[in-house]
């Protein structure tokens, strides 16, 4: 089997880099879309914005997207992530990041293939993705280690690597058949700061970053593609409206 190369996907562009003595702070996204959630009456939380219809890190109509479930228990069960996750822990920032909302969110862990549905298509986006993973059969992932992203700088990503077909992209594939821009940026959102880090600990946290960068820490099946409704960024309110099964079964 083979999955998509470290290169051949969008996230170098993205990636954030930190120089010596910085330290990480929150930017204004995850300010408004997840530190509400994460910690409640935090100091550093934007409630609302104008021309948004956030409210404390919830909103009122719901947002829908074609996802990957990503099976936690599984995930959790591979020896290498276990290793990941055993330094992440020794270190003091560690204590910073709020392993309840992991907890929380156990069930809910995904990587979005196409967002921003709207909701009189989600029945054609459906069934493009259905036709897709019909031709395509079983269908596998590679989930690397962590990724810092310049926006929601808050958050520790996992970013997958689809399987790659015939020198294509699964997920690209799944995308094309839905009218939808490939996109080659697939993450979890995994762990959660509840507190900005100081410059040791940022430092810590860029050199872990580094040594994980292209490395595997789970090789998974994909079971399915949903199409997922959510009132908040963090889907801690995320339900599955429709499961669309690999290969048609």
């Amino acid at each position: 089997m083979k999955f998509c190369e470290y290169t051949a996907m969008g996230y170098d562009a993205a990636r954030r880099s930190f120089v010596s003595g910085e330290a990480l702070t929150f930017d204004d996204a995850y300010r408004l879309a997840h530190l509400p959630l994460v910690v409640p009456g935090h100091p550093e939380i934007i409630a609302g914005k104008d021309g948004t219809d956030y409210l404390n890190g919830r909103y009122e109509m719901p947002r829908h997207s074609l996802v990957v479930p990503i099976d936690a228990g599984e995930l959790g069960r591979s020896e290498a992530f276990q290793l990941f996750e055993a330094e992440l822990r020794s270190f003091s920032l560690s204590d910073k990041i709020a392993w309840q909302v992991g907890r929380q969110r156990a069930g809910k862990l995904h990587a979005t293939i196409v967002g921003g549905l709207s909701e009189p298509d989600i029945a054609r986006y459906a069934d493009a993705a259905a036709s897709a993973l019909e031709r395509l059969g079983a269908v596998s992932l590679r989930i690397g280690g962590p990724f810092l992203g310049r926006i929601n700088t808050g958050r520790i990503y996992l970013p997958v690597y689809p399987e790659c077909r015939d020198g294509s992209d699964v997920f690209a594939l799944i995308q094309n058949a839905c009218g939808a821009p490939q996109t080659r940026f697939y993450v979890i959102g995994y762990y959660h700061f509840s507190a900005a880090l100081d410059a040791a600990e940022t430092a810590d946290l860029a050199r872990l970053a580094e040594r994980w960068r292209q490395r595997t820490l789970a090789e998974l099946p994909v079971r399915s593609l949903a199409i997922q409704a959510t009132n908040d960024d963090l889907g801690l309110s995320a339900r599955i409206i429709e499961t669309i099964p690999v290969g048609g079964g």
